[in-house]
């Protein structure tokens, strides 16, 4: 959205910006939680209910709600200025500002960033998730291979994925991994997210750590052998971010391990690999999975992470590997800033 524009309207007509974006983001919110009763979007917008009861009048008069004793739900009128309401409060809230100032700084094409902030409220990695998804999903062509990591952030990807004509991709999961909660793992995420999309997968049912020689015999098995093919040739790769200190005691890696790892600045992890600020590689991943080095050129990286306590986690992993797509929340991305702007 004009940023000039913006301005303008702030000067000439501030009654009216103001109306303008608490409209745009009650539709906004609506959208995510509905049906949401009008005590519960007040609570979680931290507005007086008075506002919002007057708020969905007026945007029920004018055909964008429905009400009914379930709670305010959008109608399909709503659909139409659905994706031009919320590009409006994103910039009313100086985060189009924000994904643009991080896009120039770091190697990423492009940062899409969900209000709030996730270690602050749940909802929000849900919305990062249905961000991610529906970038995701526009991103993805007939063909192409995704390769897809586990942790709580993808699975909120996964959850928000919506195909209503099914893609014929192949979705693999990055790395192997059984050691860890099964909702969560790549292998269980693969699999969703290729029936969201009306794919195929292929899995990897292996320890997500073990020694050199154990690894060299498990890739003599053919299955594991055809998918870490299709992990060379992934055109897409989805992933996580991982904060150093709490993925080493989460997996078990050794204290002395730890110990020596945090000393020498580890930050954050992605694919079992752990980075340094500078995007320095401390220690690659002992687990069968994605090797950055040995994908295609046009493959595109996509990473999704929330929450203020990750920034420094993200700017470690985004300054080892470029990436095509960043999507985030509004407090990972602005202590990213904070802390680029110390330089």
């Amino acid at each position: 959205m004009d940023t000039g524009f913006i301005t303008l309207m702030r000067k000439l007509a501030p009654d009216l910006t103001e109306e303008m974006t608490r409209r745009a983001l009650i539709l906004e919110r609506i959208s995510v939680l509905q049906p949401v009763g009008r005590r519960q979007l007040a609570a979680r917008l931290n507005l007086p209910e008075r506002e919002i009861r007057n708020t969905a009048v007026l945007l029920k008069d004018l055909g964008y709600l429905e009400l009914d004793a379930s709670g305010m739900t959008l109608s399909r009128k709503a659909e139409e200025v659905l994706d031009s309401a919320r590009e409006f409060s994103k910039a009313m809230n100086g985060l189009t500002e924000t994904e643009n100032r991080l896009a120039e700084l770091l190697p990423v094409d492009r940062v899409l960033i969900a209000p709030g902030d996730a270690d602050e409220d749940a909802q929000v990695l849900s919305d990062v998730g249905r961000i991610c998804a529906v970038r995701l999903r526009s991103i993805l062509q007939n063909g192409n291979t995704l390769a897809v990591t586990g942790g709580s952030t993808v699975a909120a990807v996964a959850r928000s994925i919506q195909s209503q004509t099914p893609l014929n991709v192949m979705v693999v999961p990055a790395r192997g991994g059984i050691g860890r909660s099964v909702e969560l793992q790549a292998n269980t995420l693969a699999e969703e997210i290729a029936g969201r999309l009306g794919g195929h997968y292929r899995l990897i049912h292996l320890p997500d750590i073990m020694d050199a020689a154990a690894m060299q015999e498990m890739l003599k098995m053919p299955d594991v052998h055809e998918a870490m093919e299709l992990l060379e040739r992934a055109d897409v790769i989805l992933h996580g971010v991982g904060i150093a200190a709490e993925t080493m005691r989460n997996r078990n890696v050794d204290r002395a391990t730890q110990q020596e790892l945090l000393q020498r600045g580890a930050e954050g992890e992605s694919f079992g690999a752990y980075y340094d600020m500078a995007g320095n590689c401390l220690m690659e991943s002992s687990s069968v999975g994605v090797d950055l080095a040995r994908l295609k050129r046009t493959c595109r990286m996509i990473a999704a992470a929330a929450g203020s306590s990750k920034a420094r986690a993200i700017l470690s992993v985004l300054r080892h590997t470029p990436h095509a797509l960043l999507v985030t929340d509004q407090g990972a991305a602005e202590k990213m800033l904070r802390i680029l702007n110390e330089k």
